[in-house]
């Protein structure tokens, strides 16, 4: 017990020295998810409006009511500003994408037929602009029809006619998005384009992570290290077990830097079953490490090695998804072949908040996969760690 659990923490002091390694391993999936995700990023985010209403007056509290909306909160994030020179500050300085300032005459003008305008600022980024100018002119076409509709039909008739529409119109957003070109499909399912490519990429690299043991196994050996371990007392195996505890190690510290850094920095929702995400990160760990040691066995040198395992992991990702969203469709159930495939797709289902019986028939088949090349690599693995086998 002492001897493989000496073997495992001195192997992950060593990891933690080899910093290319540590680059590699964490440093570059954080740096793909980031590239990748606001890329092919299509969701719009709220634009930030200063706001300073000066307007007390009858109208006072349809223009509260209007900023206070639930329809317009997908859409507007108001920010409240204590005067007009403040809104103008917010947006030149950068706070603000947009700025409104109502002006104190705004009611009575209105009220009295005459030319009534809200002053706006526009700010850095014409797609904010587009969406703010939108919402606001909705909001002033809506009250100037409201007052030709009482100027027509009376203050009792139009009332009635606005409640009606007010019924109607429940729940509707004032500004429709679609994506160019792509119609209404959802490139990325139900997750978003960073969620698609954390999951994408930590599985990614946790298989590389899982290369690691049978590379440390393969450089020992050839130096000769391994040969002398056989000789002192002790357990050979507790050590060659630690050697390879010592990996799965680093791919745990790689899973959490990457979900707690995506999590933090980069606000992508995992969903709240982090057990479910730990076992996860756990079976893809062991089927890497039971394919690179199988490959190990067959290749014999570090070098061969390194290079069959990459390809593979290489062509996993690319078929389950991981680099072209959409290739599963076009390759006849192949991705299923994959470890990524089941891997990414249970992630992305809690991701998402998918049915939990939907969940574990996806865990559960990456965790027969697991299963297997573990037994397989244990069959193989005197192949790795004998000189002359």
């Amino acid at each position: 017990m002492r001897a493989w659990w000496t073997t495992a923490y001195y192997e992950l002091i060593k990891y933690s020295r080899m910093r290319s390694v540590l680059i590699i391993l964490i440093g570059l999936p954080l740096l793909l998810i980031l590239l990748l995700g606001s890329a092919f990023d299509t969701e719009m985010k709220p634009a930030k409006v200063a706001l300073y209403t000066a307007d007390q007056g009858e109208m006072r509290a349809s223009i509260d009511s209007f900023w206070n909306d639930e329809a317009i909160k997908p859409f507007i994030k108001v920010l409240k500003a204590e005067s007009e020179g403040e809104v103008q500050d917010f947006v030149r300085e950068g706070i603000a994408d947009y700025g409104v300032f109502i002006p104190a005459d705004f009611s009575k003008r209105m009220l009295a037929g005459e030319t009534a305008k809200w002053s706006t600022y526009s700010g850095r980024y014409e797609e904010k602009n587009i969406a703010a100018d939108t919402v606001v002119n909705g909001y002033m076409a809506k009250v100037n029809l409201r007052l030709a509709a009482m100027e027509t039909l009376g203050p009792e008739l139009a009332a009635a006619a606005d409640v009606a529409d007010s019924q109607a119109a429940a729940g509707e957003s004032p500004i429709a998005t679609r994506n160019l070109g792509a119609g209404d499909s959802q490139e990325f399912g139900e997750t978003s384009a960073i969620q698609y490519y954390s999951a994408a990429y930590l599985i990614m690299f946790l298989l590389y992570g899982g290369m690691s043991g049978a590379l440390a196994l393969l450089n020992q050996r050839e130096s000769g290290t391994l040969q002398r371990m056989y000789a002192i007392p002790g357990s050979f195996r507790a050590i060659v077990f630690g050697i390879i505890v010592g990996a799965v190690m680093l791919a745990a510290l790689q899973a959490v830097v990457i979900v707690a850094f995506t999590a933090y920095v980069y606000d992508v929702e995992w969903g709240s079953h982090f057990g479910w995400i730990t076992l996860i990160c756990l079976f893809t760990t062991a089927a890497g490490e039971g394919l690179a040691i199988t490959i190990a066995s067959f290749a014999r040198t570090r070098k061969t090695t390194q290079t069959l395992f990459t390809i593979i992991v290489f062509s996993m990702t690319f078929l389950s998804g991981g680099m072209m969203t959409g290739i599963e469709t076009m390759i006849g159930g192949a991705d299923k072949l994959t470890i990524n495939h089941w891997a990414n797709t249970s992630l992305r289902a809690i991701m998402s908040g998918t049915d939990t019986s939907a969940v574990w028939s996806e865990i559960g088949m990456l965790g027969l996969i697991a299963f297997i090349l573990s037994i397989i690599a244990v069959v193989r693995l005197p192949k790795v760690v004998s000189q002359h086998a």
